[in-house]
């Protein structure tokens, strides 16, 4: 039983106690008191009626006034009885009434029972006893007096009941309300959730209670936030350029090593190599500070620029004069339309003292299972070209994508009409064996070649076609019609949605309504979130979390640690589980500098409940250091590769 259940009960006791306490004092003396006067009433009546009656004692012919004398005062009937005897103790005269009272319960008189007092007097005839008159009150009125005074004290003592149930109330909460302000926070500790009570209660003890939480709890979230920030320190030293505040050259082949590698995705696009041609010049025949701003001034124009024509990039510094851009998805036509209009923004920026130029840009393919040396190969041959070319800009590649926005469209249609797809499912496990759920990957087959269509060129495409939240729902609504057959009836998965359709308030209503009257499928399903859309929403996207959350859907954050504000975000967002991106998993056996981080990333996430998943597991070694280093949960291709669902 809780305290305030105990407090109210024990004092419920109490009132109750003090009610029938009280009630009974009450009638008890009320009864007492009536019974003082029923004999006061029964002796001064004897006495009265005595003395006028005395005369007429003795003669039979005085009996009719005795009588009518006695009766003027029994007829009222507040009198039981009244009996006259003469001297040699032979009745004269009797009267009798019933005791009962209709208005009073038997049970009343007989719980508080008022016996009929007797009162008598000796009726004097000169120096000789004439007669006795006995004389006994009624006790029905006693009864009913008795009745009515009980009836009005019940009603005033349960109106001070009742007023004193609610003080009570009102006194239990008040006592226990700082006791569960307390409970809550100590829970919310436990998931470093550190709120701080506001309502500080004004008595001293428990004041002095709850400040002392209060203050554990700043010191907790203080210790907390120094963790998190020590993370993200080390995460912008170990991959972050100082000066112009982009990824570095070790992040730059932790991530293009890992999207070569990625069967998952089989991602190809583009990557643009920029080298700043007069750097060497600008830092020895002026300053560092001169050399620095021409930097930045590249690094923001290039930043601006791509922004512009394309969404999904990525910018590195891979040396001193030299950048990469990583383009997932772009078209040849769209990237050689980028590298021009740089080149014609590098020319702006040009100085005298630029001696040969302001920068040069070599342009190279990539493709799913490339070699690293053979991209990089490529990039430095293109950029050496593009060192005497006119603009200074040079493809190594005139490998294309296959289709047009216009051959796209029209198989983006075909997919949406047909309304149907099939998954690959990989499985997440822990290190036990225990599957936690499959990922499912959609199959979208081309209806020409009736090939499966790489989804690292659809989904670019839907994006630049502003299809990829039809497509979204058409992949989502047959996964959860799949789920609802019998066959994967016990079956928990877990399914993508992209950024464009988590920020699109029409695709978050038509989601929750699909799944607010299945609870079957809400229990088994988990949605992928990818890490950017945390950085890039801090208000639209926690609502859509807990509301989907709300249904018992459960949220992993998926490529996590790719963001450098990534972790800041954790505590509003509270998902079920993070998914490190692969890049920090690959080979990381020997990456010290990925250790640190992937260890700092769990400690964290342990603290905030959530749990940990590995992805791109390709190795025994890297299988084996996860399991040491405590990740939760398990997938890649050297544990299982996707089967067709």
């Amino acid at each position: 039983m809780s305290l305030s259940k105990q407090l109210g009960f024990g004092f419920f006791t109490v009132l109750v106690l003090v009610f029938i306490g009280s009630l009974w004092i009450n009638v008890t003396n009320t009864r007492d008191f009536i019974q003082l006067q029923l004999q006061s009433h029964a002796q001064d009546t004897a006495t009265s009626l005595g003395l006028s009656i005395t005369p007429y004692i003795g003669n039979e012919k005085d009996i009719a006034i005795i009588d009518t004398m006695t009766n003027a005062i029994f007829d009222r009937g507040y009198y039981q009885s009244i009996e006259l005897k003469d001297a040699t103790d032979q009745l004269v005269l009797s009267k009798q009434n019933p005791t009962a009272i209709e208005a009073v319960p038997e049970w009343f008189m007989s719980m508080f029972p008022i016996y009929a007092p007797v009162a008598q007097t000796e009726l004097s005839n000169g120096w000789n006893i004439a007669g006795q008159l006995k004389v006994a009150s009624n006790p029905g009125f006693g009864y009913l007096q008795l009745w009515r005074n009980a009836i009005s004290t019940f009603w005033v003592i349960t109106a001070i009941f009742a007023l004193a149930l609610i003080f009570i109330y009102f006194l239990v909460k008040a006592i226990t309300k700082p006791i569960n302000d307390v409970v809550n926070s100590a829970e919310h500790i436990s998931k470093r959730q550190f709120d701080v009570i506001k309502d500080i209660p004004r008595t001293p003890e428990l004041k002095t209670f709850v400040t002392a939480i209060n203050k554990m709890a700043g010191k907790l979230s203080t210790m907390f936030d120094q963790l998190t920030a020590q993370s993200e320190q080390y995460r912008q030293f170990a991959y972050t350029d100082q000066l112009t505040k982009i990824e570095n050259r070790r992040a730059f082949d932790l991530f293009i090593k890992s999207l070569l590698a990625d069967q998952e995705a089989q991602t190809q696009g583009f990557m643009m190599v920029i080298r700043l041609a007069s750097l060497s010049d600008v830092n020895n025949s002026l300053s560092k500070d001169e050399g620095d701003n021409y930097v930045l001034s590249v690094c923001e124009q290039t930043q601006k620029l791509v922004k512009q024509a394309h969404t999904d990039y990525s910018m590195y510094r891979l040396s001193g004069a030299d950048f990469a851009l990583v383009l997932d998805g772009m078209k040849h036509e769209q990237c050689e339309k980028l590298a021009l209009q740089l080149c014609e923004s590098f020319k702006r920026l040009e100085k005298s003292e630029y001696a040969h130029g302001t920068a040069h840009i070599g342009v190279t393919a990539f493709f799913h299972a490339m070699e690293y040396a053979d991209l990089m190969q490529k990039a430095d041959n293109a950029l050496a070209i593009a060192t005497n070319a006119e603009p200074a800009l040079q493809f190594a590649s005139d490998a294309q994508v296959n289709m047009s926005n216009t051959q796209w469209r029209a198989q983006i249609d075909k997919l949406l009409a047909a309304n149907n797809a099939d998954f690959a499912a990989q499985p997440i496990s822990s290190k036990q064996g225990d599957l936690l759920y499959v990922e499912w990957f959609a199959r979208l087959p081309s209806k020409a070649s009736n090939e499966l269509i790489p989804m690292a060129q659809l989904i670019p495409a839907s994006i630049r076609l502003d299809a990829s939240e039809k497509l979204d729902r058409m992949i989502i609504a047959t996964a959860i019609q799949k789920l609802e057959a019998a066959e994967l009836s016990n079956v928990s998965v877990g399914l993508n949605i992209s950024r464009m359709s988590l920020f699109d308030t029409e695709f978050q209503s038509w989601f929750i309504n699909q799944l607010s009257n299945k609870p079957d499928v809400c229990a088994r399903l988990t949605i992928e979130i990818p890490e950017r859309a945390l950085v890039n929403d801090e208000t639209m996207l926690p609502v859509f979390i807990s509301m989907v959350k709300g249904l018992g859907v459960k949220v992993t954050i998926e490529h996590f640690g790719a963001q450098l504000a990534g972790l800041r975000h954790l505590k509003n967002l509270k998902p079920d589980y993070l998914k490190i991106d692969g890049r920090f998993i690959r080979d990381i056996a020997n990456e010290s500098d990925n250790q640190l981080f992937v260890n700092s990333l769990i400690s964290i996430a342990h603290g905030l409940n959530i749990k940990i998943i590995a992805e791109t597991i390709e190795s025994n070694e890297e299988y084996e250091w996860l399991k040491t280093a405590g990740v939760d949960f398990f997938q890649g291709f050297y544990l299982s590769a996707p089967k067709i669902v």
